[in-house]
């Protein structure tokens, strides 16, 4: 069921966020003027091609990002209170405890020397330190049953080595469930795993936030899955939202060329098998020499020459048909898709 945003303020509110990245005489910008929000129990999915700033998004929530990139404006409230603002100690109280993390690839993110059950533990020790070792192996053992694993007992015993792709995966998520957190960040939690396993991972962690109530962000360049588990899409590009709105308004009525690219290059079970697949033109952008105007001009069929799109940064404009959905494009009116060409994939 999608939350109901009029009841109460969002969970997670992104304005107007900037981060940069140090290079020599200067700095480059990989994050533009990002604003969404999250609420309580939704799902939303952020979208786009490698290097389009997905990752650094989620890393400037946890406070993760690398050395030389940095937040350089813009404000990250969380339940109320803006995280660009808490110093260390507070952010470390707060990350894994009430924000927590899925990262990509679990073969790096767990400890290859401990078992299962010790890293779960350490999570829990750290953020409760009143349990007793007894409760502690319990409350794991309940966070790997949300994950999925019904073998609690004997997974808590074995070593990252000892397990599938998927089942460390799902080791992840049962960390990041093991405090309860109200918000879970996933960056591509599904990238390494088979179509299968990946349909399992999901389906756990759309499971486990139903039972908790946790509000997920799922970083994705995968459409598919937007589709099946998102209540809300952002779509990214150069750095920027290009468009956003209701899962099922963005597909069936996509008003950004990226998005219907996006969209047009993905087989449906209607698509006609004699058929080339629709690929999008050129190459994704590079941050050092990004066009003037609109980052995805060079790419986009709409432009033409046509003067606003060289000279000018697109804003978010709103549908007047469907609340909440907005596209930075300066034709947006002039797209339509082909009748039911998004409807196979809106799956929820």
């Amino acid at each position: 069921m999608m939350p109901d945003h009029d009841i109460s303020p969002p969970l997670l509110e992104v304005k107007g966020l900037n981060v940069m990245i140090a290079v020599k005489g200067g700095g480059r910008r990989v994050v533009a003027d990002v604003s969404f929000t999250v609420a309580r129990g939704e799902t939303l999915c952020i979208v786009g091609e490698s290097g389009s700033g997905k990752t650094l998004t989620a890393l400037s929530l946890m406070s993760l990002l690398p050395p030389r990139i940095s937040v350089v404006g813009g404000g990250i409230m969380y339940n109320g209170r803006d995280l660009l603002t808490l110093d260390a100690e507070s952010r470390e109280r707060l990350n894994g405890d009430e924000i927590a993390m899925v990262f990509q690839d679990p073969m790096s993110s767990l400890n290859p020397v401990l078992t299962v059950g010790r890293q779960i533990a350490e999570s829990i020790s750290r953020h409760q330190p009143s349990l007793t070792r007894a409760q502690r192996e319990s409350r794991a053992e309940q966070a790997l049953a949300l994950a999925g694993i019904s073998r609690g007992a004997d997974i808590m015993r074995r070593h990252p080595h000892q397990l599938s792709g998927g089942l460390c995966q799902r080791v992840l998520i049962a960390i990041a469930l093991a405090n309860h957190p109200r918000l879970i960040i996933a960056d591509e939690p599904t990238t390494a795993l088979d179509v299968t396993v990946q349909a399992q991972v999901m389906s756990s962690m759309r499971d486990a936030c139903e039972q908790t109530g946790a509000a997920l962000l799922l970083i994705t360049h995968d459409m598919k899955l937007v589709a099946r588990y998102a209540h809300r899409v952002a779509v990214m590009y150069a750095g920027r939202i290009v468009e956003q709105g209701d899962v099922q308004d963005v597909f069936r009525s996509p008003r950004h060329p990226y998005t219907r690219a996006l969209l047009g290059s993905i087989p449906g079970l209607d698509t006609d098998v004699h058929r080339e697949l629709e690929a999008i033109a050129g190459e994704p952008p590079d941050f050092a020499r990004l066009p003037s105007g609109c980052a995805f001009r060079p790419r986009c069929t709409l432009c033409r020459n046509r003067t606003p799109c060289a000279t000018e940064v697109p804003q978010p404009r709103a549908d007047g048909q469907a609340p909440g959905h907005v596209s930075a494009c300066h034709f947006a009116d002039e797209l339509s898709l082909p009748a039911g060409a998004g409807r196979i994939f809106v799956c929820r």
